[in-house]
């Protein structure tokens, strides 16, 4: 083995604090691949050698329920303040109750029953940010079952088919963080483990829960602190999201995973903007923050998704070796077992590449019947030849795409977690680059500007499009977050991949259902199915709003197309440096895709990420003379616990909100705590970083083995 230089000794501290029970259970090895690529190798809490039940018709039934009941929470949740949570957590916790009064119940059903019912949330979130533009178009009257259910069957299926070839890139060879994924194994292991670790994780859930519910629920403590400033002829300032979430994930991340994302923040907010106001001025508003969001919404977004559309199709350029080599792997093993598995680990069995390539093709006859029904409804003023073009193009791009988005969702969970995956910004890309295709397709036959009848059933074929590709990302990204679940468990990969598809196909068979109910109780943004309803109560639903937006804008020729060309130069600035750092094995990254984030998400969420990083990197300071296999801290339980108290308490709020039909029925009228809002907040946030800096420099208790 290499003698190990101060940098890789820096980094493999770094792996050290991301990785739990370094004992006899962990053991972590560098490995030198042709590119000297470092990542760590994991001995799952289950051993690849011990059989334990996974797959029972008891796990089938709670994970149906539970992606349901998240699947029907999620769509209130976001519909309404489009926020979503995270399903594998609370499903997880749920589990373990239930299960554990069956005296034979193993952690590896606990792990299958979260695998399932992360579907419900992960296809709820997609589906709420694009269908339901098709309604607030007019384009539907009501949500159509057959169409939004074959949709999100197939992006469903179709998410959990690429993810295959994604996982031995991402979950193994990278060895992305995951943070939900983090926490779901360490609650899954803290049941089975000593009272020393679960104590931690309990500590963590119930301070975040505790936090949360005086944010959402009481509302007595500050969620955001601002100062913006305007001096002479520009204006900037700063924000941070006082959330522990964000927190714990930027600390499980660290601030080297960060780096291209914060550069991204600081480019928008530092450079662009005040430039922006510098030469164009500030749009009006109330206030400046909200003028400067403005500035941000309309023009740097756009940048962002440029970038993104280039860093995601670098991503899977990047990938193809990796990927190659899996399927071939795959191959051979198939191969020379004659279908079976042969000599590969439990633990490193995913469903053979073949199977994979059948359920594909077969999935794509569906999905050139829907597209063949979605234009022919539409009797476009086109000829036949460009019809059927125009279906085989919608059939091809629906796999190529849907590939695409869903290696990039998969590596952006990995870094960010679930819960920030920026759904809306894949859509967006999805809508307009799609739309940019059929503008070169059709646009010699049909003038936009004139017919517009003709672009609005156009621009509703694009959403069901982008809405297929949608689910297809985040169920691909839950999958992902799921594995790495399972491996730090010691879960079977094809078992869980195939779980999870029975979980999306489940949720998106009822999805519609819900959708329609919770339209005709509240109505959706300006869109109101009875006259005698308030609008006051209709559900916002701003993602939505903004896909049909620009939708409907990109063929009245509304977008800003000069955002999005500079966008996708900055993109490609950034692999060449990412590229220049990976040849010279600098020990840090600049990933496009993480530049994109930084340039998407609001300044509050940025600062909130590089809060957690920061304590991270403190926490590496601190005990950089440590031996590194010398025991392991609490940091990572401790932040996983604050995860998990913020998703558990959002899934059990949504039940009385949903019932009440409001988020303010827990808030506390107490004058004078309004001048105390920001204050209180501010104090808890920073004291639950300072617990959790503490938290990470205490060494784990020792643990009882699996």
């Amino acid at each position: 083995m290499k003698k190990l230089k101060l940098a890789q000794v820096a980094n493999l501290i770094h792996k050290a604090e991301m990785f739990t029970d370094r004992d006899e259970r962990t053991n972590m090895t560098k490995h030198s691949s042709e590119e000297d690529v470092s990542y760590v190798h994991i001995e799952p809490f289950v051993p690849a050698s011990k059989i334990l039940p996974e797959v029972t018709p008891r796990v089938i039934i709670l994970g149906i329920f539970l992606a349901i009941v998240l699947a029907a929470s999620t769509t209130f949740l976001g519909l309404k303040i489009a926020r979503t949570i995270a399903g594998s957590i609370p499903a997880a916790l749920i589990s373990m109750i239930v299960l554990r009064r069956m005296k034979t119940s193993s952690i590896l059903e606990n792990n299958m029953v979260q695998t399932i019912a992360s579907a419900g949330e992960s296809v709820a979130g997609a589906v709420i940010f694009t269908i339901p533009a098709l309604v607030l178009m007019e384009y539907w009257q009501s949500f159509d079952y057959f169409q939004t259910a074959l949709v999100t069957v197939l992006g469903g299926i179709l998410g959990v088919m690429f993810s295959v070839p994604l996982r031995r890139s991402m979950v193994v060879k990278e060895n992305l963080p995951y943070p939900e994924g983090l926490a779901t194994a360490e609650i899954l292991r803290a049941g089975e483990d000593s009272k020393g670790s679960a104590k931690v994780l309990v500590r963590g859930t119930v301070f975040s829960a505790i936090f949360a519910f005086l944010q959402t629920g009481f509302k007595i403590v500050g969620e955001q602190i601002q100062y913006w400033a305007k001096i002479g002829p520009v204006a900037s300032g700063i924000s941070l999201t006082l959330s522990p979430v964000l927190m714990a994930a930027g600390y499980i991340v660290g601030l080297r995973g960060l780096l291209a994302f914060i550069v991204g923040g600081g480019l928008t907010w530092a450079i662009g903007i005040p430039l922006y106001v510098y030469f164009q001025g500030i749009p009006e508003a109330p206030d400046l923050g909200t003028s400067l969001s403005i500035i941000q919404k309309s023009h740097f977004r756009y940048m962002a998704i440029g970038v993104m559309a280039i860093g995601g199709i670098w991503c899977v350029i990047s990938l193809l070796k990796q990927i190659s080599q899996a399927i071939t792997t795959s191959y051979k093993a198939m191969r020379t077992n004659k279908g079976g598995f042969g000599n590969v680990e439990r633990t490193d069995r995913d469903i053979p590449f073949n199977y994979v390539l059948w359920v594909v093709g077969l999935i794509t006859i569906p999905t050139f019947l829907l597209f063949l029904t979605l234009v022919d409804n539409a009797n476009l003023p086109i000829t036949s030849l460009t019809f059927w073009g125009f279906i085989v193009f919608a059939t091809l791009a629906s796999l190529i795409i849907g590939f695409i988005f869903s290696a990039v969702a998969a590596y952006i969970v990995g870094i960010v977690g679930t819960t920030s995956l920026p759904v809306s910004a894949i859509a967006l890309t999805s809508i307009i680059g799609v739309s940019f295709l059929l503008l070169g397709l059709l646009g010699h036959q049909i003038d936009f500007h004139i017919d517009t009848a003709a672009a609005l059933k156009v621009a509703s074929i694009v959403i069901l499009f982008s809405g297929l590709i949608c689910v297809a990302a985040a169920i691909s990204g839950d999958n992902m977050q799921d594995l790495k679940a399972g491996q730090l468990v010691g879960a079977t990969p094809w078992k869980q991949q195939a779980m999870l598809a029975v979980g999306a196909v489940a949720s998106a068979l009822v999805i519609p259902y819900i959708l329609q109910t919770t339209f005709e109780a509240y109505g959706i943004g300006n869109i109101l199915p009875r006259p005698d309803m308030d609008p006051l109560r209709a559900l916002a639903a701003p993602q939505a709003t903004l896909m049909a937006t620009v939708a409907k804008g990109f063929f009245g020729g509304e977008l800003p197309w000069t955002e999005i060309y500079a966008g996708v130069g900055v993109g490609v600035i950034a692999i060449i440096i990412d590229e220049i750092l990976r040849r010279r094995h600098a020990g840090v990254r600049f990933q496009p895709l993480l530049l994109a984030l930084g340039m998407y998400f609001p300044l509050s969420y940025v600062t909130g990420f590089f809060v957690g990083g920061l304590i991270n990197s403190l926490v590496v300071h601190a005990t950089k003379k440590r031996a590194i296999l010398e025991g392991e801290s609490n940091g990572i339980l401790f932040a996983s616990g604050i995860i998990a108290g913020e998703a558990i308490l959002g899934a059990v709020l949504t039940i009385p909100f949903a019932y009440y039909q409001s988020t303010e029925i827990f808030v506390l009228n107490i004058p004078w705590l309004v001048h105390y809002h920001d204050i209180l907040g501010v104090v808890l946030f920073f004291g639950l970083c300072v617990l959790l800096y503490r938290q990470a420099l205490g060494k784990r208790q020792t643990k009882s083995k699996a």
